[in-house]
């Protein structure tokens, strides 16, 4: 898909310096002479499309209302002069000053809290309680005791999108795959895609309790925050321009893959998408934290305050998960045991027999074999494991096959209980603007035939 606008000195300057810029060939990106700044020429096409706040045009100081600042990790927080706090919401420490609001710049919207304090802990114990290695501290009521509900900053952007990608679609055949060559050229539009503006609260977390019903979005009105802390934004929707621009090449990655339904699979490479008329507001959407520190780490639990829904970060206490896996080494140790105890035996009867050695020199003789036998026999059921039976080893070895895989599989089931990852952003149809039709112009063609064992052409 061809750009429809070129690049030039003359009329686009470095939004940092408003010097002059040029496009290198190397990096493929436009680099500023004046103070070395680069940019991607598709962020530049989306700077002018995003409004700026001027800070003159933000409210003047409320009386009512101050700010908490934390002298540990920067955060801070504006609340009302009746709500006080004691600790930092995002690192959990108890070093926070409190000062007179200055300014502050007012919302489009604001969705109002409706899970309660009360709802937000017993959710937040149910989630921990999924995983066995939570330490017990964890549920203490002390812990709990600081849950705070915070109205965390949003830029809502809406934009019609231009998306070309390239990929590839298989469709499997009985030992082997066809292989097709996909193209897709879209126009999308989506709808109030929500991106965080808080520097100190992880884009991986607010993307995880997405999504926000916007329908239920009220005018802001300050009367809304009482009782609660809310924050300000200190990322801009310019400064947040790469990750709308990563978003919406995923998004159209997805986009296209549902166009092909008829593939078994597709992988998606090259992804060009261009927004244009795009609409942004400012909105503060609500947001139970609890952070728990734990072995010199800190853990945030974060839940949904309109729909609930929960995702964090937890810990994991490493006496429950070594006693969780210690059934596994044993099991390790003793199949080893087994495999290797017949031939010590068998060497040291021979070599009794033979008068070579005595009761000392053989007992010897049976470390060592057991030494060198030991790691041998591990390495030969991890080559079977993986379906290299190639050696006399794992052919031997290979009645234990299938209980050595078993237990390795248990055993990686265990760990990933023990990792415990965020959840995914929502996909691309989650943010589609119904009112607007998706106009596709798909091609594929055949490229060739591929073994699904190896991936090799035939």
């Amino acid at each position: 898909m061809e750009r429809d606008s070129v690049f030039s000195s003359s009329s686009h300057k470095c939004p940092q310096c408003a010097g002059k810029l040029i496009f290198d060939t190397e990096d493929q990106l436009l680099t500023c002479e004046f103070c070395g700044n680069k940019i991607k020429p598709e962020k530049l096409e989306l700077l002018p499309f995003i409004r700026d706040i001027d800070k003159e045009d933000a409210d003047e100081k409320e009386d009512d209302k101050c700010e908490i600042v934390c002298d540990n990790c920067g955060g801070s927080l504006i609340t009302d002069k009746d709500t006080s706090a004691t600790f930092c919401t995002f690192c959990g420490s108890p070093a926070i000053i409190s000062r007179r609001l200055k300014k502050q710049f007012r919302p489009d919207y604001i969705i109002p809290f409706k899970v309660s304090r009360e709802t937000a802990v017993e959710t937040l114990k149910e989630f921990a309680r999924k995983s066995k290695y939570v330490p017990s501290d964890f549920f203490n009521k002390k812990n709990f005791d600081k849950v705070t509900g915070i109205y965390v900053p949003f830029w809502l952007m809406s934009s019609r999108c231009s998306v070309s990608v390239r990929g590839a679609g298989y469709k499997n055949r009985i030992g082997f795959r066809d292989k097709y060559t996909l193209m897709s050229d879209f126009d999308v539009a989506y709808d109030n895609i929500p991106f965080d503006g808080a520097l100190e609260i992880s884009d991986e977390l607010m993307e995880a309790i997405e999504p926000f019903d916007i329908s239920e979005a009220k005018p802001f009105k300050t009367s809304y925050l009482q009782g609660f802390f809310s924050q300000k934004f200190n990322l801009t929707a310019d400064n947040l321009t790469d990750r709308i621009l990563v978003r919406l090449e995923e998004y159209g990655k997805e986009t296209a893959g549902m166009a092909f339904g008829n593939y078994d699979s597709v992988k998606f490479g090259a992804c060009v998408a261009k927004p244009y008329d795009l609409e942004q507001k400012y909105a503060l959407f609500p947001v139970w934290f609890l952070n728990y520190n734990y072995n010199g780490g800190s853990y945030r639990l974060v839940v949904n305050g309109q729909t609930g829904k929960v995702d964090g970060f937890l810990p994991v206490s490493n006496v429950k998960r070594q006693l969780r896996l210690l059934p596994h080494r044993l099991t390790d140790l003793l199949i080893c045991l087994l495999l290797m105890a017949p031939l010590v035996a068998v060497a040291v009867l021979i070599l009794r027999f033979l008068n070579f050695l005595g009761d000392g020199a053989a007992i010897l003789v049976a470390a060592v074999i057991l030494g060198v036998s030991g790691p041998l026999t591990w390495y030969s059921l991890e080559k079977q494991v993986m379906g290299l039976e190639d050696n006399s080893a794992g052919i031997m070895l290979k009645p234990l096959g299938k209980l050595w895989v078993a237990r390795r599989a248990s055993m990686d089931k265990l760990k990933d209980e023990t990792n415990m990852m965020v959840g995914k952003r929502p996909v691309a149809n989650v943010y589609y603007d119904t009112k607007a039709k998706i106009d596709y112009k798909n091609s594929e063609m055949f490229a060739c035939a591929e073994s699904i064992i190896t991936g090799n052409e035939l």
